[in-house]
């Protein structure tokens, strides 16, 4: 069982809010071949007031409250519960942890200003966010949400990582849930799937008066599948080079020192929605 902690800006069944981090850590239940040490909540799709909260309520509802739920703080690294959190979990286990970050990376970097040995006991670190070219979905350029939320934490974080996968949002669009995976759910034997086919009506709505298509992009399960399900994707090695500049808009490539990370592709996309509802389905009756 590989060891993971969650850092997530979860706002799933928040009006007007995605509810991708809420599915990632689903999936990554249900895929049985992870043991989710805690979830660490930052700001990004709204703010802490609201993420914190909403995280703790989502764990109960899906019944694993048992797993500590942790708040981050943006003030300092000894207010910071989320990132005290972290460092104690990478210290009980050196080289074991891997840590999935899918919103802004404050946590991560609070956890390094505590301990500056940090990064250095992490098993990998996966995050989603950034840009290497603008993001346009249907036409339409929108913007990078993730990293240029605190530009400044992910510099550091990006410069002090190792072992660094990143699911930049470019690739991410390979990676589409489509309505008629959720409408299979309606009529699905397990009371889970059902609720979950509820929960995501408004997103489902929301995406087609946005964009016109009839499904979802699932960010974070990306970078929750690259660290439990390494065989979907195949390695992308790549040099970065962020400075705090290009970072205000999540941008990867700018005026800073190169950095290799691996931008890993998933090789089949029906087969990666396939896997993903699968696991949804795996959660319902690992819940049973």
């Amino acid at each position: 069982m590989k060891k993971i902690i969650i850092d997530c800006d979860n706002t799933f069944g928040v009006e007007g809010c995605d509810l991708d981090d809420g599915l990632a850590i689903i999936y990554a239940l249900g895929t049985g071949l992870c043991d989710l040490l805690g979830v660490t909540t930052t700001f990004g799709n709204n703010v802490l007031d609201v993420v914190y909260p909403n995280t703790v309520r989502f764990m109960k509802d899906i019944d694993h409250s048992h797993i500590p739920v942790f708040d981050g703080r943006t003030d300092t690294p000894e207010n910071n519960k989320a990132a005290q959190f972290l460092v104690e979990q990478v210290k009980k286990y050196p080289k074991e942890v891997s840590i999935i970050a899918v919103g802004s990376l404050t946590n991560l970097y609070h956890a390094h200003l505590i301990d500056p040995t940090f990064f250095e006991n992490i098993d990998e670190l996966s995050f989603m966010g950034g840009i290497v070219e603008p993001l346009i979905i249907c036409d339409k350029i929108l913007n990078e949400l993730n990293f240029s939320c605190d530009y400044a934490s992910a510099y550091h974080v990006l410069q002090k990582g190792k072992n660094i996968k990143i699911a930049n949002a470019n690739i991410c669009l390979d990676g589409f849930f489509s309505k008629e995976r959720f409408d299979l759910m309606e009529n699905s034997e397990h009371a889970f799937l059902r609720w979950l086919k509820d929960q995501g009506q408004y997103w489902l709505l929301r995406e087609k008066n946005c964009f016109g298509h009839d499904g979802m992009y699932i960010w974070d399960i990306y970078a929750v599948a690259t660290v439990l399900v390494p065989e979907l994707f195949e390695d992308n090695m790549a040099e970065i080079s962020p400075c705090q500049e290009s970072l205000k808009t999540g941008m990867l490539l700018g005026d800073g020192e190169k950095v290799k990370v691996n931008f890993p592709r998933i090789l089949d996309k029906k087969a990666y929605e396939d896997h993903v509802y699968e696991m949804f389905k795996n959660f319902a009756i690992l819940k049973r």
